[in-house]
């Protein structure tokens, strides 16, 4: 009853003093437990779990090591737990339901999918949705009627919130199976553009040794809210959570996974250079510029953020957002 009372009463004083709350913290070990993570087991840069040495997979995110230091500022530890093969999503959705796993990275807000876990608020970057075509093919595109007109593509890999899902459905889209099979859509002309994450299709499209040759829309079509989430049977829940908003909303936090957002993306293109494209992109000509890799943006569903431009020419995709 005792600790009941302690726990209480820090829960409290963690709302109304943090300075305080973190020396609590700091002095009296009130956060001892080690706290596993899990995410999205393969959605780079967001989330994947990738082998290591011994084959033992572990996850990459470019949340990470912004979270572990908020977990060395309050004196607790995260930890990954060790698997001998990848993790499925049905099996990192299980862990962070049933607490086996307590924290829970790219999650979406009122996605039925990720039902039953805790959203920590805010969310400090987004997910932008962009339409990719090849670069002689974006003066087909320059409203949302022509984008309606037109086949499009979306890999079953993507990871979309309900709310895009439920925008999308008009649109005449078919799903492939894997990145490389959308790409070979849009390549030999079975599909017209591909909806998909900006960062995601940057990194596999390099690994396919064809992110040169795609070209992407100037806005986005959506902004998903990223979320960093917590196990709602975890002990101590509201106090986490109370941590966790706190440093979230501090502008230091949403520029550090910002941060690691592009070096992710611009390592995973560094390396991948040399890649010999498959076969159905060698009738395709490369762009004759580099292109910028745009910001990450900050959240918000279906707004236009800001994202620059690429140093190809190209029409304006403004009007895209109209009616979508």
């Amino acid at each position: 009853m005792k600790r009941f009372i302690i726990y209480t009463l820090f829960c409290c004083l963690a709302a109304l003093n943090p300075a305080l709350a973190q020396h609590m913290v700091q002095k009296q070990g009130y956060l001892t437990e080690d706290l596993y993570y899990t995410g999205l087991p393969d959605y780079p840069p967001f989330s994947q779990y990738l082998a290591e040495r011994q084959g033992i997979y572990s996850l990459e995110s470019a949340f990470l090591k912004p979270i572990k230091d908020i977990a060395q500022k309050y004196d607790f530890k995260i930890k990954d737990e060790a698997m001998m093969e990848k993790a499925s999503l049905q099996t990192v959705i299980l862990d962070i339901r049933s607490g086996k796993s307590q924290i829970f990275i790219g999650a979406y807000s009122d996605t039925k999918l990720f039902t039953g876990i805790h959203l920590i608020y805010p969310a400090s970057v987004s997910n932008p949705i962009h339409v990719i075509t090849l670069p002689d093919d974006q003066e087909k595109i320059k409203s949302s009627k022509d984008l309606a007109a037109l086949k499009g593509v979306i890999s079953k890999t993507e990871y979309v919130s309900d709310f895009v899902l439920r925008k999308i459905k008009p649109l005449n889209l078919t799903f492939a199976e894997t990145p490389y099979e959308a790409y070979e859509k849009l390549f030999t002309g079975e599909a017209d553009y591909i909806l998909g994450g900006l960062y995601y299709n940057r990194i596999m499209a390099s690994r396919y040794g064809i992110e040169q040759y795609l070209a992407y829309s100037k806005k986005p079509l959506f902004k998903i809210p990223v979320f960093v989430a917590l196990s709602k049977v975890m002990p101590k829940l509201s106090l986490y959570d109370k941590i966790f908003s706190q440093e979230f909303n501090k502008p230091e936090f949403g520029n550090a996974v910002k941060k690691e957002i592009l070096r992710m993306v611009e390592d995973e293109i560094a390396k991948n250079q040399g890649i010999v494209p498959p076969a159905f992109a060698k009738e395709a000509a490369p762009q004759t510029e580099e292109t910028e890799l745009p910001a990450a943006d900050a959240p918000g569903e279906n707004s236009g953020g800001r994202v620059l431009e690429q140093k190809v020419e190209q029409k304006s995709f403004d009007e895209v957002l109209d009616g979508i």
